[in-house]
């Protein structure tokens, strides 16, 4: 466990996972193909882009706790990786934010093998570290968590770059909707800096009620504010039974108008003998590449409001 998560409460726990359920879709395990399926708001509207990200549980690559977020795959072709992620996990009545930001500064010379020789991605180096906000942030280990049961593994793949915040616990990181969020780097100490800002998306508050179809179906209608944004992704997941953690299991690529219905064929593919909770992952983000310094970066920024339902 990092520093900067150990001062952060622990009994909510789940909802830490719940930032390793909708940062998976991005840093995740492997590109499925898109599966269609009907949705049935409109008859006359496309199918439903899916994505199947997971399964069973056991094709789950990535389990563990919050700061477990896995190398990412497919690489964006940049030297830095910069993430920054705003979230809300509700819970029935109950309501937590939670913001992260994490910068990965990848070595093309250390490709990072998984057993049975997968090249899965690279190590990361040690740098000054950058700022956020004018907020520096602080080096900690890289830990990436592969395999599952009696095979799970821990492996350091270098330092990375982090602040994060959950409530008033934590660091001194405050992401405001309508703001931007600031970077700042030098390459050495007396080097000029390296600096530009990223625009949070708008605020995305979502709304989950279960509801059944003609034929007497449990589906579930997702609701959202909608914006003048082409799309919006939703992260669909779900917590075993007796445990802490969560796992994904579908990506959707629907428009931002405010409302899908999911058809009752995706809930019940998550085993409900096995999953006691579902988590829905309302998601906008934007994505930016630049080239300063002879250094290339990818910045990813995302607002989230995560709604966690027990299984209808």
């Amino acid at each position: 466990m990092c520093k900067t998560c150990n001062k952060i409460p622990m009994k909510k726990h789940l909802q830490h996972s719940i930032f390793f359920l909708f940062t998976l879709y991005f840093f995740g395990c492997g590109k499925p193909g898109p599966t269609e399926l009907v949705n049935d708001i409109h008859s006359e509207d496309a199918p439903l882009q899916i994505e199947v990200l997971a399964k069973n549980p056991e094709d789950a690559l990535y389990k563990g706790s919050y700061d477990s977020t896995g190398m990412l795959n497919p690489k964006p072709d940049a030297q830095v990786f910069l993430f920054i992620s705003k979230n809300i996990v509700t819970e029935k009545t109950f309501s937590t934010g939670y913001d992260i930001a994490q910068v990965f500064f990848y070595d093309f010379n250390k490709p990072f093998v998984l057993p049975g020789g997968r090249n899965f991605g690279f190590g990361v180096k040690k740098v000054i570290p950058p700022k956020i906000n004018s907020i520096r942030t602080k080096e900690v280990n890289y830990n990436f968590h592969h395999g599952m049961g009696a095979s799970k593994k821990d492996t350091i793949l270098g330092p990375k770059y982090m602040l994060a915040r959950s409530g008033n616990f934590g660091d001194s990181l405050f992401l405001n909707y309508g703001n931007a969020a600031k970077f700042e780097f030098r390459k050495e100490m007396m080097s000029s800096p390296i600096e530009f800002a990223l625009d949070m998306p708008e605020k995305i508050s979502g709304n989950v009620t279960v509801m059944k179809n003609g034929n007497g179906e449990k589906i579930v209608l997702l609701e959202w504010n909608k914006s003048t944004k082409d799309s919006v992704e939703i992260i669909i997941g779900g917590k075993l039974k007796n445990e802490k953690n969560a796992t994904a299991f579908f990506k959707l690529h629907v428009a931002d108008n405010g409302q899908v219905k999911i058809p009752p064929q995706i809930i019940s593919a998550i085993p409900k003998d096995r999953f006691d909770q579902l988590i829905f992952s309302f998601i906008r983000k934007a994505e930016s590449r630049r080239t300063l310094q002879a250094l290339d970066f990818f910045a990813f920024i995302q607002n989230i409001h995560s709604i966690i339902i027990d299984y209808p």
